[in-house]
């Protein structure tokens, strides 16, 4: 009798694992103002945008809706990618539609951060990562190349 209460935590983080982010949020928007977002890549079109890229991408593998940690982080990525616009493209690509990607690249939760420099990925980090923290450690990579 004691397994059923660990089977059933087992179901709930596979369910958690397999479903990414669910976590419900209330959005509150004012019709007026524009939400920022990035440019947004299909996982199957990935490897062709970080080909033909002439820049190191960083990809931000999260969701637009319903993961309060993209969310929360979501205007500073978006910031984050205008201050970085001339050397390097930053875009999003669905966590849910690519989880096994984002674990094969060692991303252990949405949003998942991936730089690709040369098409290899050269850094992965995962939430939470201060943005700051992630714009320097970008800014290492980059400049390393040169």
């Amino acid at each position: 009798m004691w397994y059923r209460p660990f089977f059933a935590f087992m179901r709930f983080a596979l369910a958690v694992f397999q479903f990414g982010c669910s976590t419900p949020i209330e959005r509150v928007s004012d019709p007026g103002q524009r939400e920022a977002a990035l440019p947004v890549v299909r996982g199957t079109e990935l490897e062709a945008y970080i080909a033909k890229s002439g820049k190191p991408v960083l990809v931000e593998f999260g969701v637009d809706f319903n993961c309060s940690r993209c969310q929360q982080v979501k205007s500073d990525v978006v910031q984050l990618g205008d201050r970085l616009a001339e050397r390097v493209d930053v875009v999003r690509v669905d966590f849910n539609a690519n989880a096994s990607l984002v674990s094969q690249l060692g991303g252990t939760i949405c949003p998942t951060y991936v730089l690709f420099q040369d098409g290899n990925p050269v850094l992965t980090r995962s939430f939470p990562v201060s943005m700051d923290l992630l714009e320097g450690e970008v800014e290492r990579f980059i400049s390393e190349e040169r």
